[in-house]
């Protein structure tokens, strides 16, 4: 059987998210799922931070570099008050019209475990970084879902969902578009480099129909930008 992976065309080079709006202009659908941007500490004892002054300031700049999409923009974000707080802040740097955030939690940071226990279990046993070097390294790690089949389930949402928008603009988490960028060889990421903030999947439907995924980046410099599990 047939694969969604195999449906989509690759684009290998970055795409600058201030050039984004050239290529959804010769498209007829655009989904652009975000990492957040830089929040509080996890270390502080929540599994909700919010954004730091840093982070609002930085997801304002996205916006503006976003800003060129024009109003037929649709804002989304996973359940948590840093995704959130992303999309809301974009929308204000980008002057885009002022419209409710969807609440999108298919793309969630608990949809990559089993079982929601799984989660809690990593975060009480303090065991996030084995978990996921595993996971980068090898695809697969005890209680999350294997990358491939994960990343089927995320696309098959992300191209298959009648957003209200003709370009839908989506906060999620890193881990996420990780699977999605490594499981269609789009990039290929370690431990040491992590989905940065506001990097994430491109997605553009040309008038024939097929999907092409690039990797987004605020800028060239796709490389590490933070310490991990902080």
């Amino acid at each position: 059987m047939s694969s969604i992976l195999d449906s989509i065309a690759v684009n290998r080079e970055p795409v600058l998210l201030g050039n984004i709006h050239a290529l959804a202009d010769a498209s007829d659908r655009t989904v652009l799922v975000l990492r957040h941007a830089i929040r509080e500490s996890l270390r502080a004892g929540s599994v909700d931070p919010d954004l730091t002054p840093e982070g609002v300031d930085q997801a304002k700049r996205c916006g503006r570099l976003l800003s060129g999409l024009g109003n037929d923009v649709s804002f989304a974000a996973s359940p948590r008050t840093r995704t959130r707080r992303t999309a809301q802040c974009m929308m204000e740097g980008g002057g885009f019209p002022k419209h409710d955030v969807r609440d999108c939690p298919e793309l969630g940071d608990l949809t990559i475990f089993a079982r929601p226990v799984d989660f809690e279990a990593m975060l009480r046993n303090h065991n996030t970084e084995p978990v996921m070097r595993a996971y980068y390294s090898t695809g697969r790690a005890e209680g999350l879902k294997d990358m491939r089949p994960f990343a089927e389930e995320l696309l098959t949402f992300l191209t298959g969902t009648p957003f209200p928008a003709s370009r839908t603009v989506i906060v999620s988490h890193d881990v996420l578009a990780m699977s999605i960028l490594s499981a269609l060889g789009v990039r290929s990421f370690t431990i040491e480099d992590w989905c940065g903030y506001l990097h994430g999947i491109l997605l553009t439907r040309g008038p024939n129909g097929i999907w092409t995924a690039a990797y987004a980046v605020p800028e060239y410099d796709a490389g590490k930008k933070h310490r991990l599990f902080v």
